[in-house]
């Protein structure tokens, strides 16, 4: 199993010490953002490609070491370890791509061409000033995903057309049985909850844990909207909206907090 931390100190301990060179990009002084995204991740025990990966090879490359595409050009919710690929596939190699880890939900630790060498910075601004490319982001399946199942009965609504299936996408032997479609909005309850599917009842199978909208008060989400936690502008309306939330109400909350501050 990767180690995310040792990922990250990775480039941590590199911070100020290395440059930035597609040309000489396989060290020791010297990377780009795919080639400091293997060596990283080599470190924390990925397995060898054979020769370090591109842009366009990360994608298959940190599926056969563990990771799960969360997303593919939609809004999410990031943590510490997710990785991001910016660029289509297909299209993406040399400068046309860009890759990195984030730190927390807002920053990323990359290597790039404007620092010469490894920065933290904002996604989302980086990514705004970058001409808002198409973006992939990967994060690792859980340790316990594949072997421990959470009892449930949580209640929740439908939010997103994905399949349900008779087994999580992780056990060979699933079959599909339909998809969300036609339950748009409706309630339904979660009584298991194994690795990223929950088992719903209602519609007697298993479905991707991003089919559910959060049920987090609006006063909670303004908060969290004050701290930063959703981004800014654009994307954080995107990302709001993605979640489930009416971007109105939540944004009319945030100005009443910060008016009785």
């Amino acid at each position: 199993m990767i180690d995310i931390e040792k990922t990250i100190q990775w480039f941590e301990n590199r911070k100020g010490k290395i440059s930035y060179s597609m040309q000489n990009r396989n060290g020791l002084y010297s990377y780009d953002c795919s080639s400091s995204i293997y060596y990283a991740l080599r470190s924390g025990g990925a397995k060898s490609n054979g020769w370090t990966i591109d842009t366009e090879r990360e994608h298959s490359w940190l599926l056969q070491n563990g990771f799960e595409k969360i997303t593919d050009n939609v809004p999410w919710n990031a943590k510490r370890g997710d990785i991001f690929v910016w660029g289509r596939k297909g299209n993406s190699s040399g400068s046309f791509g860009h890759t990195g880890i984030f730190i927390d939900e807002n920053r990323i630790i990359h290597c790039n061409y404007s620092a010469n060498g490894i920065s933290v910075d904002n996604h989302d601004r980086l990514w705004i000033n970058a001409g808002k490319p198409h973006f992939y982001v990967y994060r690792l399946k859980e340790q316990q995903g594949e072997e421990y199942m959470e009892l449930l009965n949580v209640k929740s609504k439908v939010k997103g057309v994905y399949s349900i299936d008779s087994l999580p996408w992780f056990c060979e032997d699933k079959s599909m049985l339909g998809t969300t479609e036609k339950h748009q909005n409706k309630e339904v309850t979660l009584t298991r909850k194994w690795g990223s599917y929950y088992y719903v009842k209602e519609l007697k199978g298993w479905v991707d844990y991003r089919a559910f909208i959060n049920e987090k008060a609006i006063n909670d989400i303004a908060k969290e909207v004050i701290q930063g936690n959703w981004g800014n502008g654009e994307l954080r309306r995107a990302k709001l909206e993605n979640a489930g939330y009416n971007y109105g109400e939540v944004q009319k909350e945030v100005n009443r907090l910060l008016k009785n501050k």
